[in-house]
C-alpha cells in the first residue's frame, strides 16, 4: 500500500490498507534502502538507526532491579560474552609474559567459537585493538614491537555457493574471519569508516600516567594442587585491572545504535561492546609513561531483525519523570499496535522485527467473548481485513461486580482432619449481608456502573429464605451456560464436584512439599548439609522442567566453551613451521584458568564454571588431571573471585557422576558422524603493516568436530556442600558438554574432557500449571485454580518460588470482583488454601476465588429473569 506522507509517496508493509504508515514501515524503508552493493555510496547517517529502535537493552545495572524477559535472552547474551572477552583478555595480557600470551591462531579460533557455540544468538564476535597498541609475539624477531591496526573479526557467512557445501543450503556452520586492520578499508579507527561506532565507545583511552588508579581491580584467589587430592596450604592472590565495576555508573558493556555492517556480513546488526586493559607502553626504561590503558575492546553483535521490537505502550513514570535513566528506556515502536481500547497490550516472545509480536488482554470490567479463548494475538490483528477488525478483537463489559471481600465469611467447606476432604453444600446457611456491592455511591469506578441500579436486585437471592429462587437461578445458569460454553454445567459440576475432592485429598503432589521444604531448610542454614547423604541433597530430574529454554545462554556459554578447546585441539600443531610468524603453541594452565574466570565474571547467573580434562589428555601439566573452576566469591555480583584446581580437592572430579556419564557416552564413540562439522574460512595479514589479506597457511578453508546442545546434559539440582568450604554452599544445576581433539597420531578424534556450567537454581522460574502426563515437571498439577471456570497460567522471571502463576477465567466466565484485575494471583490461592486446610479454615474465602458464568453482558436480561421467576414462583404458591 502506498500513502503521501509529507509531500512524498511512502509505502506501509501491510497487507490491507486500513493499517496506517508508522515508525515500523519508517525503519523498513530505511533498511530495505541499503544493501551490500550500494552501501558505500551512502552517507554515514543512512546507515545507522535510531537508538530507540531497541528497547530494554539489558545491563548489570538493571539486574537487581527488573526481570530481563525471554524476549531479551540473545540481548543478554552478547552482552555477557562481550564482558566475558575483556575479562580474558585483560587478565592474559597482564598476566602472563609476551611468549606466553594467546598467539594468532587462538585468537581467531576464541572468536569464531563465540559465533558457532552462540547459534541463534550471536552473529559475530571479534577484538579490535587501538592504533599501535598491539604486541604480537607470533612474528619471528619482533620483540616489543608494535603493529599498526589489529582486529580479528568473526561472523556467520553465507556459504550457499561453496564447493564444500554440496546440498547448496545454508548450513549456518561456515565462519569467516578476517583481519579489520590488514587489507583495504583497514582504518577502522577513522571517523570516515562506516562501522566503528563501538570504537568510538571506549577508545582512543586518554588515560594519564596514574598507576592504574581508575581502572578497576578485580581480585584472584588461586587454589592449585600441590599433588593429586591435595590443595596447596597457602592460597595464591592475584590482582588486575579489567572492565568497569558492574555498579559503576557507566557499567563494564555499552550499546551501539543498530548500523550497516557494509562489506562484510552486509546485514543490519547491533553491537555489545567492553574494554581491554593492558599496560601501555609495555618494556621501558622510562617508567613514568606507563599507565594502565584501555588498548582495545571486545565486540560481539546480533542480527537486528532477530531482535523482538515492543509495540505496547509502556505504562508507568517515565526516566525523565525518577530521574533515572534505567527506569524505563526510550521505545520507538511503543503505540503501533492495534489492540482495542477495551483491551491492554502484552508484548510476546521469538517475533523479531516484525508485526503482530504482542497480544491483547481485556480490560479490567471487561471479558472476552464466549468464542475467545485466551487473549487476541496480535499477527491475527494485524493480518485481519478492516471490516473484521471493526466486529471483531473487542472485550465485553461486565456487569454486577463483587467488591472484593475485605472481612472473611464462614466458608461453606467441611474440613475432616483425616482425609482433608471438604464437602460443599449450596443450601446451607451463609452470611445474610450481600457480598454484592452497590456500585453508584462509588466514585472511582463511573465508567462501569452506567447501567447499574442503585438497589441490587439480585441481593435477596443470597438469603437464607430464598433457595428456591436460588436454585431456580443455578438451572437457569447452567442451561445458559451450556449454550455459550457448549457443555452440560449440572454434569460437569457433579463431576467437578467429585474430581476437585478427589485431587485435594489423594492427588495433592506431596512431593512438591518435600522438595521445596528441602529447598528452603538449606537455603536459610547451609550447615545442615554436613549431616546429609548425597541423595538427600540431590533433587529429583523432574524439578527442573523447562531448564533447557531459561538457562539456554548459560549452556551456550559451556558449549562455546567445547567448541574452542575442540577447534584448537583439531587444528593448532606446534610442530608447525611458517616463513614469517611462529607456530601456535600449546594451550598453558594459566590460559585455561583465564578462560573459566572470565566465563564465571560475566553471567550474572552463573555461580561457577570448570574445564575438567579426562585422565593424561592435557599434557601441558605436571598432574595427570587438571580441572580448573572458578567462581564468584561472593553471591552478589563482584570482581572477586575464586580458581580453584579440582583435582586437588580430597575427591576429585573423575568419579562425579557428570564425568562419569558424559565419559561413558563418548570415550569409546567419539564419532565425526555424530557431531557437527564447522567450517572455518580464516584471513590474516600478509605482513607486518597488514598490506593484504591471505589465507591462514595451516589450510583453507579449515574445519573441525564440536557437539551440540542436544549433546550436553543437564543433571538434577544439588546443593553443593565443600566438605572443607572450598566450593560455594548453594543449589545449583549442572550443565556438563564434552570436547574432543585428535588422537596421538592426528587421526581419529578422541574424547579430552568436560565443560561444566553451574547456575543458581533461584532463577529457575517454576510451572505448576497442568501438563499432559509425559512431561516431567515435579511440580505440574500443583496449582489451585478452579478447573471449571478458570485456566492456569504460569508467570515468568519470579524464580524457584511457589505461587508463581494466575488463574484466568475461561471461555464463557468472568472475572467478578472489582479491584482493577482480570485473574486470581497464584499466591493469593495458595495462602486462601494453606488458611482452608488450617484450624482456621472459616476465616478461607479460597471458594471464593473463582470466575462466575457471564449470563448477560446487561441488568435488563437479568431483570426479565427474576421477573420469570417471581411469576412461575406465585404460580406455584396459587396451586
Amino acid at each position: 500500500m502506498t500513502v503521501e506522507v509529507q509531500g512524498r509517496v511512502v509505502r506501509s508493509y501491510s497487507q490491507f490498507e486500513w493499517i496506517t504508515y508508522d515508525k515500523i514501515d519508517e525503519i523498513m524503508d530505511r533498511m530495505n534502502a541499503v544493501n551490500g552493493l550500494n552501501c558505500y555510496q551512502k552517507q554515514p547517517s543512512e546507515l545507522v538507526l535510531p537508538e530507540e529502535a531497541v528497547y530494554q537493552k539489558p545491563s548489570i545495572e538493571m539486574l537487581k532491579k527488573d526481570i530481563i524477559m525471554r524476549n531479551r535472552t540473545q540481548l543478554l547474551h552478547i552482552r555477557n560474552i562481550a564482558h566475558r572477552n575483556a575479562l580474558l583478555f585483560s587478565y592474559l595480557f597482564q598476566r602472563l609474559f609476551d611468549f606466553e600470551e594467546p598467539g594468532l591462531t587462538y585468537i581467531l579460533l576464541h572468536n569464531a567459537a563465540d559465533v558457532t557455540g552462540g547459534r541463534s544468538m550471536i552473529n559475530g564476535s571479534g577484538v579490535y585493538f587501538d592504533q599501535d597498541k598491539y604486541y604480537p609475539h607470533w612474528y619471528k624477531n619482533f620483540f616489543n614491537k608494535t603493529i599498526p591496526l589489529f582486529g580479528p573479526y568473526a561472523w556467520r557467512a553465507d556459504d550457499f555457493y561453496d564447493a564444500f557445501n554440496w546440498r547448496n543450503e545454508w548450513t549456518n556452520q561456515t565462519i569467516q574471519e578476517e583481519d579489520s586492520g590488514a587489507g583495504r578499508n583497514h582504518q577502522y579507527t577513522s571517523r570516515y569508516n562506516r562501522r566503528n561506532e563501538w570504537y568510538s565507545k571506549w577508545l582512543p583511552d586518554q588515560t594519564r600516567n596514574d598507576q592504574g588508579r581508575g581502572k578497576p581491580v578485580h581480585t584472584v584467589q588461586l587454589l592449585l594442587a600441590e599433588r593429586m587430592y591435595k590443595l596447596r596450604d597457602v592460597p595464591q592472590n592475584i590482582e588486575f585491572y579489567g572492565p568497569p565495576h558492574p555498579e559503576d555508573p557507566q557499567g563494564p558493556t555499552l550499546w551501539t545504535r543498530p548500523y550497516f555492517d557494509c562489506g562484510r556480513s552486509d546485514k543490519w546488526i547491533i553491537s555489545a561492546v567492553s574494554p581491554i586493559v593492558d599496560i601501555y607502553p609495555r618494556h621501558t626504561e622510562y617508567r613514568h609513561l606507563q599507565a594502565m590503558r584501555n588498548l582495545a575492546v571486545a565486540v560481539t553483535h546480533i542480527d537486528f531483525l532477530m531482535t523482538d521490537i515492543n509495540q505496547c505502550i509502556e505504562v508507568g513514570p517515565t526516566s525523565a519523570q525518577t530521574n533515572d535513566p534505567q527506569s524505563k528506556q526510550p521505545n520507538m515502536f511503543a503505540g503501533t499496535d492495534k489492540c482495542k481500547p477495551t483491551t491492554r497490550c502484552e508484548p510476546l516472545f521469538g517475533f523479531g522485527f516484525r508485526r503482530g509480536g504482542y497480544q491483547c488482554l481485556c480490560q479490567p470490567g471487561f471479558r472476552y467473548p464466549p468464542y475467545q479463548d485466551g487473549p487476541f494475538q496480535g499477527y491475527i490483528i494485524e493480518k485481519a481485513t478492516k471490516e473484521e477488525y471493526e466486529n471483531n478483537f473487542d472485550c465485553l463489559k461486565v456487569e454486577l461486580y463483587l467488591q472484593v471481600p475485605q472481612n472473611f465469611y464462614q466458608s461453606n467447606i467441611e474440613v475432616f482432619a483425616s482425609r482433608t476432604r471438604r464437602s460443599i453444600d449450596y443450601n446451607s446457611n451463609i452470611s445474610n449481608a450481600s457480598i454484592y456491592n452497590d456500585l453508584s455511591k462509588d466514585p472511582i469506578l463511573p465508567l462501569l456502573i452506567e447501567s447499574i441500579p442503585k438497589v441490587n436486585p439480585i441481593a435477596t437471592i443470597s438469603s437464607p429464605t430464598s433457595s428456591f429462587l436460588k436454585s431456580s437461578v443455578d438451572r437457569f445458569a447452567s442451561f445458559s451456560g451450556k449454550l455459550i460454553t457448549g457443555f452440560d454445567n449440572y454434569k460437569s459440576e457433579d463431576y467437578m464436584k467429585k474430581n476437585r475432592k478427589k485431587r485435594y485429598a489423594y492427588e495433592r503432589p506431596t512431593r512438591v512439599a518435600t522438595i521445596m521444604q528441602l529447598y528452603d531448610r538449606l537455603s536459610r542454614d547451609p550447615q545442615l548439609c554436613e549431616f546429609m547423604t548425597e541423595d538427600e541433597l540431590t533433587m529429583p530430574g523432574d524439578a527442573l522442567n523447562d531448564v533447557d529454554i531459561q538457562f539456554e545462554s548459560q549452556a551456550r556459554l559451556a558449549l562455546t566453551l567445547s567448541h574452542f578447546l575442540s577447534s584448537f585441539y583439531q587444528i593448532v600443531n606446534p610442530a608447525e613451521d611458517f616463513p614469517l610468524r611462529k607456530a601456535e603453541l600449546d594451550l598453558t594452565d594459566e590460559q585455561l584458568i583465564g578462560e573459566v574466570l572470565a566465563a564465571a565474571g560475566g553471567d550474572y547467573k552463573v555461580v561457577g564454571v570448570g574445564i575438567f580434562f579426562d585422565r593424561g589428555k592435557f599434557r601441558n601439566y605436571r598432574l595427570p588431571y587438571f580441572g580448573p573452576y572458578a567462581y564468584r566469591a561472593e553471591k552478589d555480583i563482584s570482581r572477586k573471585y575464586t580458581v580453584v584446581d579440582w583435582a586437588g580437592l580430597p575427591d576429585g572430579y573423575e568419579n562425579e557422576i557428570w564425568f562419569r556419564t558424559l565419559k561413558a557416552r563418548w570415550a569409546t564413540n567419539a564419532d565425526r558422524s555424530e557431531l557437527t562439522e564447522h567450517w572455518l574460512k580464516l584471513f590474516i595479514r600478509s605482513d607486518y603493516s597488514g598490506n593484504a589479506l591471505v589465507h591462514h597457511e595451516s589450510g583453507f578453508p579449515l574445519y573441525s568436530y564440536a557437539p551440540e546442545l542436544k549433546h550436553g546434559q543437564w543433571f538434577p539440582p544439588t546443593f553443593q556442600c565443600s566438605r572443607n568450604y572450598t566450593l560455594p554452599r548453594q543449589w545449583i544445576v549442572t550443565y556438563a558438554v564434552p570436547f574432543f581433539g585428535l588422537d596421538a597420531l592426528g587421526i581419529n578424534l578422541e574424547f579430552k574432557g568436560v565443560v561444566r556450567v553451574d547456575a543458581y537454581l533461584n532463577y529457575l522460574d517454576i510451572n505448576q500449571c497442568s501438563m499432559p502426563h509425559y512431561v516431567p515437571n515435579a511440580f505440574k498439577g500443583s496449582d489451585r485454580c478452579d478447573y471449571q471456570s478458570t485456566v492456569c497460567e504460569p508467570i515468568f522471571g519470579r524464580g524457584f518460588i511457589l505461587g508463581t502463576y494466575k488463574c484466568r477465567c475461561r471461555p464463557g466466565y468472568e472475572y467478578p470482583f472489582i479491584d482493577y484485575n482480570d485473574f486470581f494471583n497464584g499466591d493469593a490461592m495458595d495462602k486462601q488454601w494453606e488458611i482452608l486446610m488450617s484450624n482456621n479454615s472459616l476465616l478461607s474465602r479460597f471458594d471464593q476465588l473463582k470466575c462466575r458464568i457471564a449470563i448477560a453482558s446487561s441488568i435488563r436480561p437479568l431483570n426479565l429473569i427474576l421477573l420469570l421467576l417471581t411469576i412461575s414462583f406465585a404460580m406455584l404458591i396459587n396451586r
